[in-house]
């Protein structure tokens, strides 16, 4: 136990002071100083102990505790502020009470990890907590450093997985603990954080709250399943554990170490020591492994009869304990979950069942009944259990049967065979079953390490986790216990070597003076364990002498080790059949029984050959497996004369495998850096947080903790950076003396309150005192804040006093002033009610004279008023009268003339009818003579063949005239050609002429510039004259198939007027007449359509200048046409690929029509790569942005500008049918907008892009809407009203529109994913822990501790910066026109993971929540809240409720059970686990008093209604989905070009629209 430290050690012990004292059930119980009595050199304290109110007297003399330097007072308590701390190395007072005492502290608050130096402890809380290992609580400890956040598994992890990447050194967790302490859990969540680590880091690269892990390899799913199978077929229930491992494992997890990260390749396991006798025999309440009651339980019915399985209790290796069910465990579920397991590590269906009918062939062997008749050993051949048991297993059943009831002797000559008694048979049959089931374990083991390892050559380094048991001491120890316990003694070795280490680094880093720290060094220990004569030597010797035996072997023991020399092994007072062994932790008595068969543990030969002629080929490969190799070379058996003798070399025993397994496994550990973690048992009856003293005091001397604290008080266990002490001991000295450097200020305040030099010393970074001084200092500046206290308070009183007298004073002066006032106002309201009564009067008769007049006048006018009436009603019935008889006269006068007019019209009509009819008649008689006249239709046949004649002839007069028009292209070419050849010609003169005379070079370049606008003229003009007679061919074909039409239509004719008979039928003649009156008309139409477009095609021709006289039509009949062939213009237009020459049979119909020389230049400039190119390139790729300013908005055109253009060629696109060109176009320009805005260079990029492709959408929409508006016109205009038939501009729109909404989505979440990368960094210094109010600052910001050499410094981003950030960004969308709810989106999404991430650290932050903490975070909330409500998004301020709850929580009073319903009324977002964890966390600052378990004790219970449901840690990753705005519809697509801008193309194409 450490002294108190002072300038003695008697200082520190004064009234009130509390000290501890070693107590039966509470380990060490607190008392509290009453008095202290110094008499000469005696010295005497009376201390009443605080739960049993009875009073403890320590009496001795100052000599004597001098003499031991004062280490026999009673251990001190350390202060409240040091109390419940996380880690055990930063208390003052460092012993064993005061371990415990804070153990117990923080487990009654649920807090079940602490640290103690390099130490986890982890307290078994024996009941499942899911929220502590969930993926969120993963990504809070992914990237941190240890220390930073609360004592966890992931910390240490974490730290280790870390030094493995920085430092590329292989990393070993050595997880120990008693059983049932949590060892096999603990590793296992290990295991898990290693397989999702690195997509942790990797989403936090990327800025992303993916759930941890995203996707697990095929490998780790691997690895993770190796946990289930382990424990079906190691781990079994005991009275301590209901999953307690009967086997230690080493498992190397392999990395790959790639992108800055590491991922797992692959794994490799090591087991030590299984429990073989677990296999035949359990104590009470325990059982066997678990694969074998799975078994039981789950196996289907046809497998269950051909395995003679049974209930579990039929079986006598299961039926022992009498246990067969774990409450809690489906066994069926578990063997369900074990065969998956095995199957994702590549074991196939048929070896797993070969693994369970081996396991169920052992549990047979356990039920064949061994008799036994005059002491010989029997079995019935009749057995059934030996019948189903060598069944299953494949061998040979009288062999079997012969070699459990018979034994072979070999000599020199002859070989013996005699009968065993029944104890020898019983042990011969349970060695058969031990030796299957520990091979089939092995076996096991090796295929998990051969489908593990396989990509083991790509691995880097590893993780070794040690999962091994920790120190056991029970009533009765055997073997096991002797094995496990030598384990322990090496692994503690090494741990005492490392913390050693560790500390003299600390202090040659520091560069302070300090002598060499002495620690109990248990290596002679050891050397009595696996010593060259040592115990396990003696043991070997001993098993393989055939008569050896377990008294041999302790009388070995006594002989060479119970001397007094040898201060490890005692022998006990009463009994030859045990010895003793001090060990580190505790001196353990091991019963000599069963050592030497236990350390044998083999198979007789005659067994092994007959399991080797086994049917069952998976037996014999589970036997034949080679085990390790031995480290040491195995001496041979001393030379004997008698049998046996020989020198042969023997097998290897337990003892040698175990020893040879630890020493490779030491060496493993030593060539890795190590972290610990101890695993504690709280309590015996596995109840969920009850803490037992005596048994968790008993395991921390067991695992070394103690230890480790012990060789911290050696030296300087207490240390602090130099600000964090001056931050906190500042007040120690005098104002005058505080220095900005916090190195100085720490050097006077350690002298002006230190005298003695050795308690502490100053390094580099650090201060460090002995232990034991920190709580001096602390008791120092307690004394010195209650003067401070004291002495304000003083003078508050006095300001309080005093100024409640000049109130007095005042009050008085003032009650004076009011009465004289109220006096004076009396006076005042007498006179002036006087004057008033006067002016009433006066007021009131001169309303009654006023009164009177009025009724006066009313009256003479109401007589004047009826008089005038009567005048004017007379005077308006005499003009009434008047005006109605001059109506009347009208009306009668305009009757009788309109009557006269219709009469003369009707007889006029009359006359003209009859001349008409008359007329009529004659001429109807005329056409039905003439029709009757056979003679008049044969006229009009004449007629229409001569028309026919005429046409054919104008036809070959046409093609005459093309074939002219073919021969001017053909010299127009030749020209073409001569004008190429004199370009050419004068462009190398140019060159020439420019080296020699550079006077003329500009009027070569300008003879130059003229040819080459020549040279462009003349193949526009050759384009247009192919295009010309392109269409006069398409022309002449038309009118070749009409004039074919009419040919024909005239022969049927004339056939039909040959067989028509000669009477004159009316019907036939009518009929013929309107054939005839069809013909005509259709032959005008043809003649008028073809001179039209001839005429209007020789216009053209003469405005390019190729007038050429038309050919006589007569000379033009028998001249051939020719036949040329062209590509097309544009393929989208005709059809036709380049390749298909030009005919009259695949021309369209529409060809024919006349296209203008402008829409060709139109649309070769739309197909033309260059305005891709330009789009791309120009408009979007090197495209200068117009920042974003304040001072110089830009207007929206300005803005959306690539939009429109894009949307304006679109539009001509579609216009000119190019739909497919245009779908292509706009993919192009949506993947360069894509690569470009993913690059997230700035902000603005993303922004303007983001508004630009929403603009564009729009523009795409109205695009649609006029799109389908054309069609329904189409269609209604050709009849197909009812069609729905998509055209094939609006499946390209609608396939455009869609990429674009893909788009839209695609730049939104990049740019959201960027943004949080760069606010994460932001979040947590600028709301956590920036302080604005300077009332109200927290020195300690990041963790009152600086073992670890974290300097409390100020924050990197302030609220100010955060609220920048913000501004900036939403200035940016507003000066870019953003649509109003994407805006509102960013910036909400924004809020949001500001107030996850600033509650979920907070949540993790350890030694931080203080209320003047929660005083900051509500003034940096509020600021939060007033920026959202001045940029018109208030609804983000509901994603800060739950961060500001948890800052009032901090706030609020906690000192009664009423507070803590305050708090969960006001805090009622929060679920009852978040407040708990926050209470927990809760650290008290200055004038506060920390928590009460029994406060923590309510909030606890509360929060175990709802643990299950509630969540710990918000989600990060469940946002909202982006929610697109609906586009709208644009009225006016801008054509505008920015002036700075050089786009020809698009340009010249934006023109022509």
């Amino acid at each position: 136990m450490a002294a108190p430290e002072g300038s003695s050690g008697l200082e520190a012990y004064v009234k009130g002071t509390k000290a501890w004292f070693a107590d039966d059930e509470e380990g060490w119980m607190r008392g509290v100083l009453q008095s202290k009595t110094i008499t000469g050199d005696n010295v005497q304290m009376l201390f009443k102990l605080e739960k049993r109110n009875k009073e403890v007297k320590f009496e001795s003399t100052i000599t004597k505790l001098a003499a031991n330097k004062f280490n026999d007072l009673p251990p001190l308590d350390n202060p409240p502020l040091l109390q419940g701390i996380d880690d055990l190395a930063n208390l003052s007072y460092l012993h064993e009470p005061a371990v415990l005492q804070n153990v117990r502290e923080r487990y009654a608050q649920e807090q079940i990890y602490t640290y103690s130096g390099i130490v986890l402890i982890a307290m078994n809380p024996f009941q499942r907590m899911t929220s502590l290992y969930s993926p969120d609580i993963m990504r809070e400890y992914s990237g941190k450093r240890r220390g930073e956040l609360e004592p966890h598994l992931f910390a240490i992890a974490e730290e280790a997985y870390r030094k493995m990447l920085t430092e590329n050194k292989n990393q070993s967790i050595i997880v120990s603990g008693e059983s049932g302490a949590g060892k096999t859990q603990s590793a296992k969540y290990i295991m898990r954080y290693f397989a999702t680590v690195d997509d942790l880091e990797k989403n936090t690269r990327n800025g992303s709250g993916a759930g941890a892990g995203g996707t697990v390899s095929e490998i780790e799913e691997a690895v993770l399943s190796t946990n289930p199978i382990m424990e079906s077929f190691g781990n079994s229930k005991t009275t301590r554990n209901d999953n307690s491992s009967r086997f230690g494992k080493y498992i190397e997890i392999l990395f790959q170490k790639a992108d800055g990260g590491a991922r797992i390749c692959g794994a490799k396991m090591r087991t030590y020591l299984l429990e073989r006798s677990r296999l035949i025999m359990q104590p009470a309440t325990e059982r066997n492994y678990h694969i074998f009651y799975q078994m039981c339980a789950a196996v289907p019915a046809a497998e269950r009869k051909e395995l003679g399985l049974g209930s579990w209790d039929s079986f006598h290796y299961l039926n022992q304990g009498g246990s067969g069910t774990i409450p809690g465990v489906d066994d069926a579920a578990e063997f369900a979950i074990t065969q998956k397991a095995l199957s994702t590590i590549g074991t196939s269906v048929s070896t797993q069942w070969d693994i369970f009918k081996l396991c169920a062939g052992l549990l047979h062997i356990g039920n064949i009944k061994v008799t036994a008749v005059r002491d010989e050993a029997q079995i019935a051949d009749d057995d059934p259990a030996l019948q189903t048991a060598t069944r299953l297993l494949g061998v040979d059943r009288a062999e079997f049967r012969k070699w459990i009831v018979k034994k072979q002797i070999i000599t020199r000559s002859e070989k013996i065979v005699t009968s065993v008694n029944l104890y020898q048979a019983t042990v011969g049959k349970d060695s058969v079953a031990k030796f299957l089931y520990s091979m089939l374990f092995d076996w096991l083991v090796k295929l998990i390490n051969l489908n593990l390892a396989r990509d083991e050559a790509l691995a880097n380094s590893f993780i070794g986790v040690l999962d091994i048991y920790g120190f056991e001491h029970f009533k009765k120890n055997s073997f096991e216990q002797f094995c496990i316990n030598y384990a322990n003694e090496k692994l503690q070795q090494e741990f005492n070597r490392h913390v050693f280490k560790l500390e003299q680094d600390e202090y040659v880093a520091e560069k302070i003076e300090w002598s060499f720290i002495d620690f109990a060094d248990n290596q002679p220990c050891i050397d009595l364990i696996e010593g060259k004569l040592g115990i396990l030597s003696l043991l070997d010797e001993e098993s393989r002498l055939p008569s050896g035996a377990d008294k041999s072997l302790i009388t070995k023991l006594y002989q060479n080790f119970a001397v007094p020399t040898q201060k490890f092994f005692e022998k006990p007072r009463f009994g030859q059949n045990a010895f003793t062994i001090k060990h580190y932790a505790n001196d353990v008595t091991y019963d000599i029984d069963g050592f030497i068969e236990k350390n044998k543990d083999t198979v007789s030969d005659e067994q092994l050959e007959v399991l080797g002629k086994s049917d069952f080929a998976f037996l014999k490969e589970v036997i034949t497996i080679e085990p390790e190799p031995v480290v040491e070379t195995l001496s041979r058996a001393p030379t004997r004369s008698g049998p046996g003798a020989g020198g042969a070399l023997k097998k290897p025993t337990l003892g040698s495998i175990f020893k040879s397994s630890l020493v490779k496994l030491m060496d493993t550990i030593r060539s890795t850096e190590a972290h610990y973690i101890r695993c504690i048992k709280p309590n015996q009856a596995k109840a969920a947080f009850q803490f037992e003293p005596q048994m968790v005091l008993s395991q921390l001397r067991a695992c070394g903790v103690l230890e480790t604290i012990r060789i911290s008080c050696a030296g300087y266990p207490s240390r602090w950076s130099f600000q964090e002490f001056a931050d906190r001991y500042y007040l120690l000295v005098k104002s005058k003396q505080w220095v900005a450097d916090p190195k100085l200020l720490t050097q006077t305040v350690v002298k002006e309150t230190i005298s003695n030099t050795d308690k502490y010393q100053l390094g580099l970074s650090k201060v460090f005192f002995r232990a034991g001084q920190l709580a001096v200092l602390e008791k120092l500046r307690t004394e010195r804040l209650r003067f401070c206290v004291v002495l304000i308070q003083k003078n508050m009183r006095k300001f309080i006093y005093q100024k409640r007298y000049k109130a007095v004073r005042e009050a008085a002066v003032n009650t004076q002033t009011l009465v004289r006032a109220a006096i004076a106002r009396k006076r005042y309201t007498e006179k002036r009610e006087t004057i008033a009564a006067i002016r009433i009067q006066s007021q009131v008769r001169r309303h009654v004279a006023e009164k009177e007049f009025t009724r006066l006048r009313d009256a003479a006018r109401l007589v004047q008023n009826a008089y005038r009436k009567d005048v004017s009603q007379k005077n308006l019935i005499s003009l009434r009268q008047n005006r109605a008889a001059v109506k009347i006269q009208a009306r009668w006068r305009c009757f009788s003339a309109r009557r006269q007019y219709r009469q003369s019209v009707a007889r006029v009509c009359l006359i003209q009818s009859a001349v008409r009819r008359k007329v009529a008649v004659k001429e109807y008689s005329s056409l039905k003579a003439e029709s009757r006249s056979i003679g008049k239709l044969q006229e009009i046949n004449y007629r229409l063949e001569g028309k026919v004649v005429e046409l054919s002839q104008g036809i070959a007069a046409k093609e005459l005239e093309n074939k002219a028009l073919l021969d001017r292209v053909a010299q127009l070419e030749s020209q073409a050609a001569s004008w190429k050849e004199k370009f050419t010609s004068e462009s190398t003169k140019n060159k020439t002429t420019t080296v020699q005379v550079t006077e003329a070079s500009a009027e070569m370049k300008k003879e130059l510039q003229t040819l080459q606008e020549t040279k462009e003229t003349l193949l526009r003009d050759h384009e247009r004259m192919v295009s010309l007679i392109k269409r006069k061919d398409d022309d002449i074909a038309a009118q070749e198939v009409e004039i074919l039409k009419l040919k024909e239509e005239n022969k049927k004719l004339k056939e039909d007027l040959l067989n028509a008979p000669k009477q004159e039928d009316v019907g036939v003649v009518n009929s013929l007449k309107k054939e005839v009156s069809s013909l005509r008309d259709q032959l005008s139409k043809v003649v008028t359509t073809k001179w039209q477009k001839t005429s209007q095609h020789e216009q053209q021709l003469n405005g390019y200048g190729f007038n050429q006289p038309a050919s006589p039509p007569t000379n033009t009949a028998s001249t051939p046409s020719k036949r040329y062939s062209f590509e097309p213009l544009a393929l989208g237009r005709t059809g036709r690929s380049k390749e298909e020459p030009w005919s009259p049979e695949n021309t369209p119909v529409g060809a024919s029509e006349p296209i203008s020389v402008e829409s060709e230049r139109k649309l070769g400039l739309l197909e033309e790569k260059a305005l891709e190119d330009e789009i791309i390139e120009s408009l979007i790729t090197n495209l200068r942005i117009p920042l974003p300013s304040t001072q110089t908005v830009a207007t929206k055109k300005e803005i959306f500008f690539p939009a429109h253009l894009i949307g304006t060629i679109m539009m001509q696109m579609i216009q000119s049918d190019l739909a497919f060109r245009m779908q292509n176009l706009l993919g192009n320009a949506m993947k360069a907008i894509q690569s470009l805005t993913m690059k997230f260079e700035d902000d603005y990029v993303s922004a303007f892009w983001l508004s630009n492709c929403y603009e564009l959408l729009c523009v795409v929409r109205t695009a649609q809407e006029k799109e389908a508006r054309e069609q329904s016109r189409r269609r209604m205009a050709n009849g197909r009203r009812g069609s729905d038939d998509a055209s094939e501009a609006e499946r390209a729109l609608e396939k455009v529109r869609s990429d674009l909404d893909y788009l839209l989505v695609e730049i939104y979440h990049g740019w959201i994913k960027e943004l949080k990368k760069r606010l994460n960094n932001m979040i947590v210094p600028a709301v956590i822990e920036n302080q604005s109010l300077p009332g109200y600052i927290c020195k300690q910001s990041g963790g009152l501790w600086g073992k670890w050499g974290k300097s409390a410094s100020t924050s990197q981003f302030t609220i100010e910066q955060l609220l920048n950030f913000l501004s900036k960004l939403s200035k940016t969308m507003r000066c870019y026109y953003m649509e109003d709810s994407m805006t509102r989106q960013i910036l909400t999404e924004l809020l949001r993971v500001i107030g996850v991430s600033a509650f979920n650290h907070l949540l993790m932050r350890k030694n931080f929540c203080t209320w003047k903490r929660g005083v900051q975070i509500q003034y940096n909330v509020s600021r939060l809240e007033e920026w959202c409500t001045s940029h018109g998004i208030a609804e983000a301020t509901l994603h800060l409720q739950q961060l500001l709850q948890a800052a009032k929580l901090l706030t609020l009073n906690k000192t009664s059970p009423q507070d803590i319903e305050t708090i969960f009324d006001v805090c009622f977002l929060l679920n009852p686990t978040q407040i708990k964890k926050l209470l927990s966390l809760y650290y008290a600052a200055d004038f506060d008093s920390p928590l009460s378990p029994e406060l923590l004790k309510i909030v606890a219970s509360r929060a175990m209604l709802n643990e299950k449901s509630d969540v710990l840690l918000l989600d990060l990753d469940q946002g909202p989905d982006f929610s697109k705005p609906n586009p709208r519809t644009v009225d006016q697509v801008e054509k505008f070009v920015p002036a700075w801008m050089n786009l020809p193309n698009i340009s010249a194409a934006v023109q022509t629209a």
